[in-house]
């Protein structure tokens, strides 16, 4: 008996280390493109990856996922973050990750924030900031709390953040008031609400059909859409469920009409772009007709729709459609755009989306690209035209540095020209440099223009969006045909190439990512810390990545095992620290160079006690482009953060050979500024380099990062880039060459030479052209 139970047992045992083992054996469920994509840029959001470098004191947090690519066959994601300082949100801080499908990461975008450094304790109350926003409108009718917040822009400022909604100057209003939190100067404005112009007609062939719910004009079947009487907030309701006589003078007509064309467009989101709702996230927004304006407004929160000067609510596939790409603009990454004509162009580009997906037969709203073409608005017919701007009052066909000082519905008439050349074609209308353009349909431009919203981060501009749309272009279509068109497009409205935009040679390039596991250490002083360096292949043929590290203090030591690796391969990295190093945080820039190049920040802590006098040190830009033989420059601020006011001798390693680093002054008292001037040599090789620039006090030592890119060529001239012209106008961002210089406006001027003595506060020097 015991042996058979032995006998029994041990069978047993077998049996169930054949089903553990079995157990064990049984693939993992695969994991789904999204939370694939959603760790890697978390990961690289952590890591400071290329463009997401941040200070020690700064911190991404994720807060939506995007969706984009080609709906069904190519999947692509964007995720985007807002930067934290101290734990204060950083307004103008953003940033986004782009990867495929497979996680592999395909881009970083972020807001430029300089290097912050900002005492976060504010001396005015929130009250005072609320009362101080409140007097920016005529009239409110609400107030939306008082955030304390960074606004990004030199060192930061301090400010509290106060929404306020109402009236200003007649037209509906919801500003986002930026009041510093230390004086109560109101340091900045952003208004959600944009007024759009259009074109009231009926939409057919009638009956229309139409998604309604319990008898009223409400569409639960996508929530958060529904169309209300603008003087009662209700919906219309009707026991027939038939909505609307056919004549637009009716309110009634007018939300049967938003309902349709929302309807529409919402289909052409999700069948075309990807995009689940108006939001992103399968809501859509309250339509109010009936304002007594001859207009139509995206509020922030909802869309109010006028009449025109027949009296007829201007609900029209036009209007409506274009409305909702307010909103759309605003509910993707970076918010809604800041320069003149590109909010504008924005919902004229959806409108146009939106009648190419409906294709309505004629008399009624059929695919072109006029605005308001059936009925006259305001008595004067089509109010734009895309294929053709200056058709219509003159607004401007090409791109210039007045535009972001044009009216903002005649401004959309560069990116309107650049749109269409892209669909259609140059055949079909004009260019502005005589050239010829090969369209890819306005379904493809759509996806290219949704992709690179996806890409926006705050403050976009014209510039910004032809980076961002050869981006998209050359991610959705690896064949580069796209990326042709795109190019060509921009070029053919005279909007000249930018120093970063991506190429495409019809091949993937050999690339790779980076990042580290974990991105920050505390140690004592004589201690060490550990972190892993991983690196992935994202394009072409694994390459071999040589690693360094830059930025650390006297007395630390990074060392790699193995200093090189094949991408897709690991990396030990130990940072070893002395018994004098000084307490302190220090940001560590590791660098993965192959044929390209990466960088990805570890923040180390130093402990014990803390100094007595301490100081913050930051660069104001943190990052230059020039070409061999040319310079760059930047402003290195600091900030007494402890104790008493030290001495600050300032230093540069990391420069690539041939180049070197002046400071003027070579010390600072901390509180002070000096300039930083990289100058490179006609041999300094082309590439990107992490330049670690210290300032070292009586008792500790502070670190920050210029990433400084040498592009290839040579310092002669400024091909591709407009001369400067003493009569002019310029505003902010615009690019001029003047003595063999590349420089970028940073305010409105006239006659103000780049270069001369009384120009510094125009004019930011980009280096040798």
């Amino acid at each position: 008996m015991k042996r058979r139970f032995g006998i029994y047992l041990a069978a047993c045992l077998t049996a169930l280390s054949v089903e553990a083992a079995t157990a064990q054996a049984a693939p993992a469920a695969p994991e789904s493109p999204l939370t694939l994509a959603v760790r890697s840029a978390d990961q690289a959001a952590a890591s400071g990856l290329d463009a997401l470098a941040k200070g020690p004191r700064e911190r991404f947090h994720r807060r939506s996922v995007y969706q984009g690519g080609v709906p069904g066959r190519k999947d692509l994601f964007y995720v985007s973050y807002d930067r934290t300082y101290e734990g204060l949100p950083v307004i103008g801080g953003d940033a986004v990750v782009a990867t495929d499908a497979a996680g592999a990461v395909l881009d970083t975008v972020a807001a430029p924030v300089g290097g912050l450094a900002v005492d976060p304790a504010p001396t005015i109350t929130p009250a005072r900031a609320v009362g101080i926003a409140r007097a920016q409108l005529s009239s409110v009718d609400k107030v939306e709390g008082a955030t304390l917040s960074v606004l990004a822009g030199g060192h930061g400022t301090l400010v509290y953040e106060t929404v306020v909604a109402g009236r200003k100057d007649g037209a509906s209003s919801r500003l986002h008031v930026y009041v510093n939190a230390r004086t109560g100067a109101v340091e900045g404005s952003r208004d959600d609400a944009r007024a759009g112009s259009g074109t009231s007609q009926w939409n057919g062939p009638n009956p229309l059909s139409i998604d309604t719910s319990n008898n009223s004009t409400v569409d639960d079947t996508r929530p958060g859409l529904r169309c209300v009487d603008y003087a009662t907030n209700a919906p219309f309701t009707k026991a027939t469920n038939s909505f609307g006589n056919g004549n637009a003078t009716s309110k009634e007509t007018g939300c049967a009409d938003v309902l349709w064309s929302t309807q529409k467009q919402w289909e052409m989101m999700k069948t075309w772009l990807g995009r689940n709702g108006i939001d992103g996230n399968g809501r859509g927004v309250t339509v109010k007709v009936g304002l007594n304006a001859v207009n139509a407004y995206w509020t922030g929160q909802h869309i109010e729709i006028g009449r025109n000067n027949a009296n007829q609510w201007i609900a029209s596939m036009d209007v409506v459609a274009h409305e909702h790409g307010h909103a759309i603009d605003q509910y993707t990454p970076g918010g809604a755009a800041r320069e003149a004509g590109l909010g504008e162009a924005t919902g004229d580009i959806f409108g146009a989306l939106t009648e190419a997906y409906a294709n309505e037969p004629a008399p009624f709203d059929t695919p072109d690209y006029l605005v308001g073409e059936s009925v006259n608005l305001v008595g004067r017919g089509p109010i734009r035209n895309m294929a053709n701007p200056s058709a219509v009052s003159g607004h401007p066909n090409c791109w210039s540095s007045a535009i972001p000082g044009t009216e903002v519905h005649a401004a959309a008439g560069p990116l309107n020209h650049w749109f269409h050349l892209l669909a259609e074609g140059s055949k079909a209308g004009p260019t502005c440099d005589g050239s010829t353009v090969t369209g890819i349909g306005i379904q493809a431009a759509g996806r290219v223009f949704y992709n690179a919203m996806l890409l926006k981060t705050s403050g976009m501009t014209h510039f910004r969006y032809r980076v961002a749309t050869l981006t998209a272009a050359k991610n959705l279509d690896p064949t580069c045909r796209q990326f042709t068109a795109v190019k060509a497009a921009w070029n053919a409205i005279s909007l000249p190439a930018q120093a970063g935009e991506p190429t495409c040679v019809g091949v993937p390039d050999d690339d790779f990512t980076l990042a580290l596991d974990p991105v920050s250490g505390t140690v004592e002083p004589g201690g060490k810390a550990q972190s892993t360096v991983r690196t992935t292949t994202t394009s072409g043929d694994p390459q071999t990545v040589a690693l360094s590290a830059a930025g650390q203090p006297s007395g630390v030591t990074v060392q790699f095992t193995p200093s090189s690796v094949t991408s897709g391969g690991s990396s030990a990295m130990t940072v070893s620290t002395t018994s004098d190093v000084a307490p302190g945080t220090y940001p560590i820039t590791v660098r993965g160079a192959g044929s390209a190049s990466h960088t990805v920040t570890y923040t180390l802590t130093v402990g014990g006690e803390p100094p007595a006098d301490d100081f913050a040190l930051a660069l104001d830009p943190t990052a230059g482009t020039t070409r061999p033989g040319g310079t760059v420059a930047s402003t290195v601020g600091t900030t007494t953060t402890a104790g008493a006011t030290q001495k600050v001798a300032l230093s540069a390693s990391g420069l690539p050979a041939g180049a070197t680093a002046t400071f003027d002054p070579a010390t600072v008292a901390s509180g002070e500024s000096s300039r930083l001037t990289i100058t490179t040599s006609a041999n300094t090789p082309a590439g990107t380099y992490g330049v670690t620039v210290t300032g070292a006090g009586s008792a500790v030592s502070h670190s920050a990062t210029f990433t400084l890119t040498v592009e290839e060529g040579t310092p002669g001239g400024c091909a591709g880039m407009p001369a400067w012209s003493a009569t002019r106008a310029y505003a902010p961002n615009d690019v001029v060459s003047h003595n063999a210089h590349k420089w970028t406006s940073t305010w409105y001027s006239t006659g103000a030479e780049p270069g001369a003595p009384g120009s510094w506060a125009v004019w930011r020097d980009e280096g040798a052209c």
